[in-house]
């Protein structure tokens, strides 16, 4: 092998210093062939490496800009201030580059922030890889497939004897808000949670005080938040003292700083499940009903496959029953995945902020688009204002200046261009966030990114990277000329199709983000408006305990004569969220079959208030006893999954099928969407049992005047429910659907904020490159308008190049648009349809944007006089 091809001479050749290199390579060569016949040739290219390493020190590399030139200081120097001079001299050029790069970097630093909020969910636990969740799918005869969290308490108190790879499992079980008592102090803890002794060693929630290991071993043990003990004893030091509740004391003894925000769990109180088996001594062996959740922390380097295909064998271990065993499968979801991935898991209380993760990759590409859309402007108008700087190139390249040099000047300008924008993000983010975080409901800051000096670092990494991708281009472009054909061709107005590509792409970008706006915005739309099948207008949801519960009739019929209440029922569990699910029996022909719809205990007047209508049969009654607990009103989807002839009047078995649990179907409603839209309307029971507690009041209020409304009841539960204390709190219904939809609604406000932002950077652009294109034909315009051109004329002159380039753009962004919506769209259950003029409203939208643009100087050309145009250079 020719010893200069060598990969170390080749090496050496792109280092090394020109005036160096033939005298090195020549010892070198010496050297090696030394070596080679004392050594072998092996040995001799292993010493060849050594030696060029060695040769990589100052003295021998060569100058990175190419050039003999030693003061590369003053060369910089004389760089930054003729790219200061250029900044000031085209103000109108520079103000719209910074302003682009401006808005697309804050739009990319308050996504930035908004996705690493999404994404540190959970992060804080030590031991979050090894932590999962078990969950279950369900596939109940006459019941849609569902995914659920929940599961059987005896399900996760034997799964580490069952599964040698689980260290330790446990389990959580949030029963809502209590009245807990401090001698004559009585407040409502809102989140309180029964867990295992194990639940502190699986988690990582920071304690203030007590042992994590022992703190929730012992029955009546509660560990309590900071916020909670310091509204009970203004201080957090409270180990040893005590809470009461219901007649029970229970012992403080830990003390938890508050739970972080980025916690899927969310909880003021956790109580030790052990308390339960006082009352219910076979608690950790119940196999009937699914409400318990459990958090596996498999040992180091555990299969998860591997202990899911045990799964079937752990479940017949549990219940001898082939029908439970085939409708249920159990499988692990990873703590990281709880937060992002659960849109699918139905049932999931506990998640109290769980996000849609398709909308976090939504939200990153809206951001990369912007910017993509601010960098190809700086490309589009830093080459079509080539012409200004052709002299000062043409000067510096008969003068002795390199190629590389150039590039390295105009990439410095591009830098300096991305730095200030960079500085003036950060200042329109820190104006902007307040306003955001109220409308995404986060509480976002730019104090993060500084908090964290890496993280500074890297940002500015990237503003500075970004100022070289941007003027990359334009940086080849200019430097490739040859001096003499610079200085004939000044004012050269060759078209570029690159600068056409570009502006494609960027409208192919904004009309894609305009279009998935309109379509975001009418499913929101379709969401509050459509006809869900119940009246949710102004119902008030009230929580009730024990006391309110036994005072619920007296408190009905007081509230009823009040003019401004309309209605008042009660229910065991909150309309909007997908009901528990039982197992009802049924007999078709001669055999006995199972059904588990959802399932809801309800008042007599409840499909009254809520305006559920009634397709067949009657509605329940107080006049006839059997109504009580032993009729059952059913919805559409569960008669078609019953297929009888005529569903009124079958008896159906509350879990078993006995003269105790039988009772007959009274009533068929229309389907109505108990359940979210992202999920079809499941088969639904609904029963009345005045000797169960419910768990809410619903009250529907007179519209014309809701204060009062809410004063009544308030007057009225404070007269009634007087010996727990428990204080009146209510919720509009209104609200809590807002609450389910909320991933939904903050994609649609994101979506169009982005949208606003692209059209608005990608104008921007346009109305540049309109100013130079007219700058450089304003003696053409001068001519037509000499000859009679009118100003309409000139204006489609001027615009139609840019009205193809957006029929293209169009044309390139419907079916892109097209398939995307269509996928987020089958998030919902109930939807939309995509209707095909919504894409040529969204090219219209760009198109008259875009000639409005254009228009602005377009009329200021038709207004100058032709003389001067003519004299114009």
């Amino acid at each position: 092998m020719n010893f200069e091809r060598k990969l170390p001479i080749r090496l050496l050749q792109f280092f090394c210093h020109p005036d160096l290199l033939e005298d090195i390579v020549g010892d070198l060569h010496e050297l090696y062939e030394e070596n080679r016949n004392v050594g072998g040739e092996g040995k001799a290219n292993r010493l060849l490496w050594v030696e060029v390493i060695r040769l990589f020190r100052p003295g021998i590399i060569k100058n990175i800009l190419g050039t003999y030139a030693t003061d590369t200081i003053g060369i910089y120097r004389n760089y930054f201030k003729v790219s200061w001079r250029n900044l000031a001299k085209n103000k109108v050029f520079s103000a719209i580059n910074i302003i682009s790069l401006s808005v697309g970097i804050t739009a990319c630093l308050i996504i930035f922030l908004f996705i690493r909020d999404e994404l540190s969910f959970d992060n804080f636990h030590a031991k979050r890889d090894r932590i999962y969740r078990l969950c279950e799918l369900q596939t109940w005869p006459g019941t849609n497939p569902q995914n659920v969290p929940i599961s059987w308490p005896k399900m996760g108190y034997i799964l580490p004897d069952y599964f040698p790879e689980v260290e330790m499992c446990a389990r959580y079980n949030n029963r809502g808000e209590e009245l807990m008592q401090s001698g004559n102090k009585k407040l409502v803890v809102k989140n309180v949670a029964g867990v295992d002794s194990t639940f502190l060693q699986v988690f990582d929630f920071e304690m203030i005080a007590g042992n994590r290991k022992t703190a929730l071993v012992d029955p009546l043990s509660i560990v309590i938040t900071e916020d909670v003990a310091r509204r009970f004893f203004n201080s957090t030091d409270v180990v040893g003292k005590a809470l009461h509740n219901d007649g029970k004391e229970y012992n403080i003894t830990g003390v938890l700083k508050n739970i972080p925000e980025n916690s899927h769990l969310q909880f003021d109180m956790l109580y030790s499940l052990s308390t339960l088996r006082a009352d219910r001594p076979n608690f950790n062996d119940e196999t009937g009903s699914n409400f318990m959740i459990a958090y596996a922390l498999l040992k180091p380097n555990s299969d998860v496959d591997a202990i899911e295909k045990k799964f079937p064998d752990f479940l017949t271990s549990l219940v001898d029953d082939e029908e439970i065993n085939q409708a249920y499968k159990l499988f692990l979801q990873p703590l990281k995945d709880v937060h992002l991935a659960s849109m699918d898991i139905e049932h999931d209380y506990q998640n109290y902020r769980k996000f849609n993760g398709t909308y976090v990759r939504v939200f990153m590409l809206t951001g990369i688009f912007i910017l993509i859309i601010a960098c190809v402007n700086f490309m589009n108008l830093t080459t079509a204002r080539s012409n200004t700087r052709f002299r000062e190139i043409g000067v510096r390249k008969s003068i002795g200046a390199k190629k590389m040099q150039l590039v390295h000047q105009f990439i410095l300008e591009s830098v300096q261009l991305a730095v200030i924008a960079l500085v003036i993000g950060f200042s329109i983010g820190y104006l902007v966030l307040p306003f955001l975080n109220d409308l995404i409901t986060r509480q976002l800051s730019m104090a993060t990114i500084f908090s964290d000096p890496g993280l500074t670092a890297g940002i500015l990494g990237i503003s500075i990277l970004l100022g070289i991708i941007s003027g990359l281009y334009p940086s080849l472009y200019l430097s490739s000329f040859r001096p003499i054909h610079i200085l004939k061709v000044v004012g050269s107005r060759s078209k570029s199709l690159l600068r056409s590509t570009l502006v494609i792409v960027q409208f192919s970008l904004a009309i894609g983000m305009i279009v998935s706006t309109i379509i975001v915005v009418q499913q929101l739309f379709f969401i509050q408006n459509k006809d869900i099948g119940f009246n949710k207008d102004h119902m008030l949801l009230i929580s009730l305990n024990d006391e309110a519960n036994e005072k619920y009739e007296l408190m009905k019929e007081e509230l009823q004569k009040d003019p401004h209440i309309l209605g008042v029922t009660a229910s065991g569990q909150r309309i909007g969220n997908n009901f528990h699910q039982y197992g009802f029996k049924y007999k078709k022909d001669t055999s006995i079959l199972r059904i588990v719809p959802s399932n809801v205990t309800v008042d007599y007047n409840y499909l009254d208030v809520y305006e559920i209508k009634i397709k067949s049969g009657r509605n329940f009654s107080e006049e006839m006893a059997t109504d009580d607990g032993k009729a059952f009103i059913i919805n559409e989807s569960f008669a078609k999954k019953l297929d009888f002839e005529d569903p009124l009047g079958q008896q159906l078995g509350h879990g078993w099928y006995d003269n105790d649990s039988l009772g007959r179907i009274i009533g068929v409603t229309e389907d109505f969407n108990f359940n979210s839209l992202h999920y079809e309307v499941n088969a639904l029971s609904m029963v009345v049992h005045t000797d169960w507690n419910f768990s809410e009041m619903s009250v529907k209020l007179n519209g014309n005047n809701l204060q009062a409304g809410i004063d009544a009841i308030e007057k009225i539960w404070n007269e009634n429910v007087t010996d727990s204390g428990y204080p009146f709190s209510y919720k509009f219904l209104d609200e809590h659907f807002d609450e389910v939809y909320k991933s939904d609604q903050q994609m649609g406000s994101v979506v169009t904020i982005m949208a606003i932002l692209s059209i608005l950077v990608g104008c921007l652009g346009l109305f540049g490159l309109a100013s130079i294109s007219i700058e450089q034909r304003i003696k053409e315009i001068g001519i037509r308008k000499a000859l009679g051109a009118t100003t309409s004329e000139l204006l489609i002159l001027l615009s139609k190049n840019y009205a193809a380039l957006i029929v293209v753009s169009l044309l390139i962004a419907s079916p892109l648009a097209y398939l995307y919506l269509d996928r987020w769209l089958t998030n919902f259950a109930f939807h939309i349809s995509i209707n095909p003029l919504i894409f040529l409203l969204g090219g219209l939208i760009a198109m008259i944007i875009a000639i409005l643009t254009i228009s602005f100087h377009t009329f200021r050309a038709s207004r100058t006089n032709p003389v001067d145009a003519l004299h114009y250079e």
